[in-house]
């Protein structure tokens, strides 16, 4: 049994982009500026994943505190909590069986901030929970335990030095204008087969760049959402039946 999820659509082709968790692996790392879409991929997708008909455990870390995920999870945290939510699932990590069916998701929002945060006020902390993170990224996809980052940037920074963590994300996606250096962190090396197209792509509100494990680099288009909260209230209901909250 497979668990293909939707995460978007091939700009190119229109063809919808999947990507099937036992397979490929599922920890994911969405970037992007503010209003480039980040916040409706991440619903998006995590609608896909409770439409699985498999167990799902839900965690979710909402630093900068912007309501968006209340509701959603029982094991939910905000600000300075969100370490306390890393270690415990840190734990459930070490606990779980490899090839597990259960599908388990720690979801981080805003990491790149949080990381920065934890760095001016614990540095020993931050190194610690950067490990814990990295190790996920590295060894948990034999145990179908998932990190899920989503950041306005991403930088080497952000991971134990000379590990190359970032490197271990199955699912990569970049909306909007990237950076620079979140383009090379995301992409490194990797180009569209349409190089015409690459050269004339400038991706709006919604639009980004995706790369999958095994699958070629393509440019995607998220489908847009009139009524967000229609959104969230179907995500509380399928996280419901999955015992997440």
């Amino acid at each position: 049994m497979g668990a293909k999820i939707k995460l978007g659509y091939d700009i190119q082709t229109q063809a919808p982009i999947y990507a099937d968790l036992y397979k490929t692996g599922g920890s994911l790392c969405i970037v992007g500026g503010s209003g480039s879409g980040k916040t409706i991929s991440t619903f998006l997708t995590l609608n896909s994943v409770l439409s699985l008909p498999v167990e799902i455990d839900l965690f979710i870390g909402d630093f900068k505190k912007s309501g968006n995920y209340k509701g959603l999870s029982r094991n939910f945290a905000e600000f300075d909590k969100v370490t306390a939510l890393i270690d415990s699932f840190y734990e459930e990590f070490q606990n779980t069986p490899e090839n597990s069916p259960s599908i388990k998701i720690l979801l981080l929002d805003e990491y790149a901030g949080y990381i920065v945060w934890l760095t001016q006020n614990d540095k020993k902390k931050c190194e610690e929970t950067k490990g814990k993170v990295s190790n996920l990224l590295m060894l948990g996809r034999s145990r179908h335990c998932y990190v899920w980052t989503i950041q306005q940037r991403m930088t080497a920074q952000l991971f134990p030095s000379g590990i190359g963590a970032c490197d271990n994300y199955q699912i990569c996606m970049g909306l909007g204008r990237l950076s620079p250096d979140s383009r090379k962190s995301l992409f490194a090396g990797e180009h569209f087969e349409d190089k015409e197209f690459e050269e004339s792509y400038h991706p709006g509100q919604g639009q980004g760049i995706c790369l999958i494990q095994g699958q070629i680099l393509r440019a995607i288009q998220i489908p847009r959402v009139s009524d967000v909260g229609k959104l969230h209230a179907l995500l509380a209901r399928k996280a419901k039946a999955h015992n997440c909250i």
